[in-house]
């Protein structure tokens, strides 16, 4: 072996030497780290915590969707059912379409008419004669555009009379309608035996107790202080109710003011007529349904178009004088 030939092997061993070094370097340093470095275990209840929180996501969606998918399924039907909002300077009733049918058949001023069927006026009311200007609305069962279940019937034509204060109900969640001038209006508050305010309008003066009468043994709250209703006169009741799918159903109807048959109060009252009608508000994001009831003895259609203004009023903002509010406790 030359002295060149040694000279090469000792660098190839050395080079040998130092890579064995550098593995067995590296060997305990592995043996270190994992030493160093031990393996924790996952907690015993990380997987219930880990479903504990999707199911609460879960459940926030799902609350979410539903409050999402009311509001929108509500805005939707009011907009494919009522385009024209009620009268409001902040939009916030919500009635059936202005333009589709509402009350029943009205004949023109002075044409001739039955009454209501069976009512002790029917004999002396039935074929006015000529010239007589009498005019008579058709009861429900008479009227050609009003089925057997007393269903809608057409939108009144007519201008109503005189002029209108706008008034505030506030024990009704302050909802305000345009009460004709010649009308009396009265807030019943709740009691303990009645668990709802109710709120009155009458083209009669109203009176409560003690000066209504006793009928049947019952003394109602309010009654007209004629004694009952007069010929061509109405009295409307009207009242909240706090149900969402109600009034997605009102908000969806065509019509404003229904034809149903009439009730023990209303014939009470001498009524020969009962219209109703629901109208939604939504005073704090919750849509609740204002329920009117509407008794009337022989209306004209005067009356009744006075009555549709009336009930197309409902909103809950603007200026407004303040109803008298009593209660009979």
């Amino acid at each position: 072996m030359t002295e060149h030939d040694f000279a090469a092997w000792e660098r190839e061993a050395a080079l040998d030497r130092a890579v064995a070094d550098d593995h067995e370097v590296a060997d305990e340093l592995r043996v270190l780290l994992q030493l160093a470095a031990p393996h924790l275990s996952a907690p015993a209840d990380r997987m219930e915590r880990v479903l504990a929180r999707a199911t609460l996501a879960r459940r926030r969606r799902r609350r979410a969707a539903l409050a999402a998918g009311l509001a929108v399924g509500l805005t939707a039907a009011v907009l494919a059912a009522a385009p024209a909002l009620a009268p409001g300077p902040t939009g916030t009733v919500l009635g059936p379409a202005a333009s589709g049918p509402a009350l029943g058949a009205i004949p023109p001023a002075g044409a001739p008419s039955s009454a209501a069927a069976g009512s002790p006026e029917a004999s002396a009311s039935a074929s006015p004669g000529p010239g007589s200007g009498d005019p008579r609305t058709p009861s429900p069962s008479d009227s050609p555009s009003v089925g057997a279940d007393g269903g809608p019937t057409q939108d009144p034509t007519g201008e109503a009379a005189g002029p209108i204060r706008p008034t505030r109900f506030t024990p009704l969640d302050g909802v305000v309608l345009d009460v004709p001038d010649a009308w009396s209006d009265l807030t019943l508050l709740a009691t303990a035996g009645r668990p709802e305010s109710v709120g009155y309008l009458a083209s009669q003066p109203l009176a409560r107790e003690p000066g209504c009468p006793i009928r049947n043994g019952v003394q109602p709250p309010v009654c007209l202080a004629a004694g009952g209703l007069l010929d061509n006169s109405v009295i409307v009741s009207f009242r909240l109710v706090r149900d969402e799918k109600l009034a997605t159903e009102a908000a969806g109807r065509s019509v404003l003011l229904r034809d149903i048959e009439v009730d023990k109060d209303c014939a009470v009252h001498g009524g020969t007529r009962q219209l109703v009608a629901q109208q939604v508000v939504i005073p704090n994001g919750q849509a609740e349904v204002v329920e009117l009831s509407a008794c009337l003895r022989r209306p004209s259609q005067e009356t009744l178009s006075t009555l549709y203004r009336v009930t197309a009023s409902v909103r809950l903002f603007g200026t407004a004088t303040n109803s008298p509010v009593t209660s009979t406790d």
